[in-house]
């Protein structure tokens, strides 16, 4: 089998949607230029995890509930595993000097007609 995916570019960098696997998920990998920022949304039922495979990031969350904040400094020097919550506002952005390499897996394969993503600030 081969199949040629698309690479879909913007200011912020590149995203490429990997793998879709019905009942298990998508998988998909993103670069991220110098003090770019992604996200700003939050989702109601589609779960998140997050992974830096090279570079820096800051990764703000915000509880839309009580307001609570949660940020984390993740690194692909040490990479870790970061969760979106459901109905948490969330983003990425790259605080590091080189581009910045994001593996991401989500419960859900994105379908354009109900994205479960809502824009909002954190």
């Amino acid at each position: 089998m081969s199949e040629k995916l698309e690479i879909k570019r913007d200011e912020r960098g590149d995203l490429i949607e990997v793998f879709k696997i019905p009942g298990v998920g998508q998988i998909f990998y993103a670069t991220t230029k110098p003090g770019a920022i992604r996200g700003n949304h939050y989702h109601k039922r589609k779960e998140e995890y997050f992974c830096i495979i090279e570079g820096e990031a800051k990764i703000k969350l915000r509880n839309r509930d009580n307001n609570e904040v949660e940020e984390h400094i993740v690194s692909g020097d040490q990479p870790e595993i970061i969760e979106m919550k459901i109905n948490w506002t969330h983003n990425i952005e790259n605080i590091g000097e080189t581009e910045m390499k994001l593996l991401v897996w989500t419960n859900e394969i994105f379908n354009p007609e109900d994205p479960d993503t809502y824009a909002e600030e954190v």
